[in-house]
C-alpha cells in the first residue's frame, strides 16, 4: 500500500477558508486514507444517535429562527454537535458545509460569514464558536419548549 505524507497541526489547515496553519508534525498515512473515495464517504458523516421530542422541537425552533451551523465533515466537534441532536432532529438544522470536498460544500458562504473555526453557530445575527450544549442553544435562541434532552 503506497503511503502519502500529510502535514497536520494542532490548528487545522482549513483550505476551504483560506486559512493556513504552521505544520507541527509529519506522518505517513496509507494512501487509502487520503483517497477521494474516502473523502466522499466522509462528507455525510453518519449520525448514530436518535432524537427525542425535545431535540426535534429545539431543531425546529432553530430552523424557524434562521439559525445556521457552519462545519466541516472531518471536524470531530461538528460530529459531536450533530450527535447531541440525533439523526432526525439534525436533519431540521440548516447546516453549511465549509470544506469544498464535503457533500454540498459551500466554502464561499463560510468565507462570507467570516467563519474561522468549527462548529460555528449563527443565531439572531450573532456568531457562537465551538460546540454548544443543547441547553446553551436553547438559551441563546430564546427556546421556550421542553429541555428534557437525552444528553445534558
Amino acid at each position: 500500500m503506497k503511503a502519502t505524507t500529510i502535514i497536520w497541526s494542532v490548528a487545522a489547515v482549513v483550505s476551504a477558508l483560506g486559512t493556513v496553519a504552521i505544520a507541527q508534525q509529519q506522518t505517513s498515512v496509507p494512501s487509502i486514507l487520503t483517497s477521494n473515495s474516502l473523502v466522499a464517504q466522509g462528507t455525510n458523516s453518519q449520525i448514530s444517535t436518535n432524537s427525542g421530542a425535545a431535540e426535534t422541537s429545539l431543531a425546529q425552533h432553530l430552523r424557524q429562527r434562521g439559525a445556521k451551523m457552519y462545519g466541516a465533515f472531518w471536524c470531530p466537534y461538528c460530529t459531536r454537535q450533530k450527535e447531541l441532536f440525533g439523526r432526525q432532529a439534525f436533519s431540521q438544522i440548516t447546516y453549511i458545509e465549509c470544506d469544498p470536498r464535503g457533500q454540498n460544500g459551500r466554502p464561499y458562504l463560510c468565507r462570507q460569514a467570516n467563519v474561522n473555526g468549527f462548529p460555528t453557530w449563527e443565531i439572531n445575527g450573532q456568531q457562537y464558536r465551538g460546540m454548544q450544549t443543547l441547553n446553551q442553544l436553547a438559551e441563546i435562541s430564546g427556546y421556550k419548549g421542553s429541555r428534557n434532552f437525552r444528553i445534558q
